[in-house]
Formats: C-alpha cells, structure tokens, sequence
C-alpha cells in the first residue's frame, strides 16, 4: 500500500512539472499534489490539457517504483483502469480505458493521463502519474469530444472525494504490482 501526502497548490504550470521537481529534490514516494488550475498542462506528446478553473480534477503523484525503465508505460494502464473503476464502483458511470492513456466514456474523453519519468539511462528514479479527470465542466467548457461526470449524471461532484477514492483504488493496484510484477 501506498501513503499518499497530499498538497494542493491553487494555480501551477503542470501538476507533472511540480512532482518532477519535487522528486528532483529527493521528496517521497506518494506526494499528490493537485491544483484548481494548470497554466501549461500537457496531455501525451505535443499535445495540451486545458481545463476551466476549479470544475475537474487536476493532480500528479510521484512514485518510485521499483521497475524498469520499459515498464513505465504501464503505469499509464493501471491508472486509467483505477479511474475507470472508481467511476462504476463508487458513482455509477460507465468507461473504459482507451489507449494509449484516456478513460473514455460513450465515445467521449472523460479522463486523460499522462505518466513521465525521471532516469539516468539505467535507472529509473521516479515516476509522476498525472491524472485529469472531467469531474463538473460543462459541455461549453470542454471541448467537443470530451464530457465530464456532471454532463453524463447531472450532479455536481465533490472534488476531494474522488481523489481520495481514486487514490485508495491506485494504491491497491500499485502495490500489487510491486509485489507481484502483475496488473489486475
């Protein structure tokens, strides 16, 4: 199991970027951080992730797991699937993980990852897992192929919740595969 150290810092360029630097200063393993608002978000290479002020759910965790570099990847998987099924379990929605690192639900992007790592050639030290997630945006702040929890329930979520459910389905799925080398 992972503990998880949350802080959460109003406005940043990317959650990804804060965890980097927090890692490059030797911070723990399970430092969440999460923000109301990215300036420089990124979504997979070349792309950006923009998100309306403090509607949806923006955070990194920083882990060091004790992989190898060509296992990262994977990282990406285990936190869509643990999206996916927090939103069936706990809420009631339906998605799925579309690769290479979206939860989609009925055809439309409601979460998207993006998983980085800091190494030397042969050692991986750290890994920041970024996870934004369409919690209550609107249609008119999202863009077209996108939808958010609110649009498909039409309730408004509680932020803090989520994460926390998120985060106690991560760990669970994390640890096992630390111990077992597997994904479930």
């Amino acid at each position: 199991m992972i503990h998880f150290q949350i802080r959460h810092i109003p406005e940043v360029s990317s959650t990804n970027t804060v965890v980097l630097e927090e890692a490059r200063q030797g911070a723990p393993e399970g430092l969440v951080i999460t923000t109301d608002y990215q300036t420089a978000g990124r979504g997979k290479p070349g792309k950006d992730w923009w998100s309306p002020r403090g509607k949806n759910l923006l955070f990194s965790i920083l882990l060091r797991p004790p992989l190898r570099l060509n296992q990262v990847p994977l990282m990406t998987q285990i936190a869509c699937r643990a999206v996916a099924k927090t939103l069936k379990e706990k809420y009631g929605i339906d998605s799925e993980f579309k690769r290479p690192n979206d939860v989609m639900a009925g055809g439309q992007k409601l979460c998207g990852t993006l998983v980085e790592a800091l190494s030397t050639p042969v050692v991986l030290e750290a890994v920041a897992a970024g996870i934004g997630l369409n919690v209550n945006a609107e249609a008119s702040e999202l863009i077209p192929s996108a939808v958010s929890m609110a649009m498909i329930t039409g309730k408004v979520y509680p932020l803090k919740e989520i994460l926390e459910y998120i985060l106690e389905e991560l760990s669970e799925r994390i640890g096992e595969w630390y111990k077992t080398g597997t994904m479930r």
